[in-house]
């Protein structure tokens, strides 16, 4: 188990607010240990020794999840699951349009979850690393101690960016959701491709033609695509032929 350690002056100030958080206290060898479980996944733990009369007094934490994670990933795909309805309300997600109030509705639940797991989640929020203070590591990466484990606290960190940054998360996915964006990337891959292969620019876009009339674009984005064949050069990157008879 992964720990890192802190310096407090005042003891008596932070033991009270130990007490004050519903932190629980047990004797373990040398240590007095206050310990508490927050959201049901997470257990953390406050150690100092007694027997140390020297001040300021040095404090180790050190983190348990409950049952090796699953509590914790259980959150994570709730939170996961409230990020998605959240995005699929916005105006710039390719879907149809929410009712009135959909789109508050979803944040405001976003935000509860959020309210309701703040104390689980400053245990992953950075802090500067300052030895006078309690300062975790970048993601503290001291919570996970299993590669498992490392996997669901990364999992979780990500799914906490995204609720915190809406924002970025619409940007990321907007060029993505334009079926306009997703054509224009296929046009290149298959030009690409067949460009290796040796055929020459008519015949490049003459298959693309027909893909996008009748083949298997179509039958994936079930969206109908009529371009010029000027227009499929250059969004393929295509040297258009000078004689009007090559397309024949």
């Amino acid at each position: 188990m992964g720990a890192h350690y802190f310096i407090i002056n005042d003891l008596g100030s932070f033991l009270d607010n130990l007490e004050a958080r519903r932190y629980s206290k047990r004797r373990s060898n040398d240590w007095v240990v206050y310990s508490k479980t927050v959201s049901g996944a997470l257990t953390k733990h406050y150690a100092y020794s007694p027997s140390k009369t020297d001040l300021p007094t040095q404090f180790r934490v050190t983190y348990e999840l409950v049952k090796g994670g699953k509590t914790l990933q259980k959150l994570v795909d709730a939170l996961k699951k409230s990020n998605d309805s959240y995005r699929r309300a916005l105006p710039v997600w390719k879907t149809k349009r929410p009712r009135s109030g959909v789109r508050e509705r979803r944040w405001v639940n976003l935000q509860r979850f959020l309210h309701r797991h703040s104390e689980l989640i400053d245990c992953f929020k950075y802090e500067a690393d300052n030895r006078l203070t309690e300062g975790n590591h970048s993601f503290n990466l001291q919570v996970a101690s299993t590669p498992q484990e490392q996997k669901i606290c990364v999992e979780f960190i990500k799914a906490l960016a995204e609720a915190y940054d809406p924002q970025s998360i619409v940007r990321r996915q907007r060029q993505v959701d334009k079926p306009v964006q997703q054509r224009n990337g296929w046009i290149k891959r298959y030009a690409e491709l067949y460009k290796k292969r040796g055929w020459r620019s008519f015949e490049i876009t003459r298959e693309i033609q027909k893909e996008l009339r009748g083949g298997t674009w179509n039958e994936r984005s079930r969206l109908q695509f009529n371009l010029a064949n000027n227009t499929i050069c250059k969004i393929a990157g295509l040297k258009m032929p000078h004689f009007s008879s090559a397309w024949n």
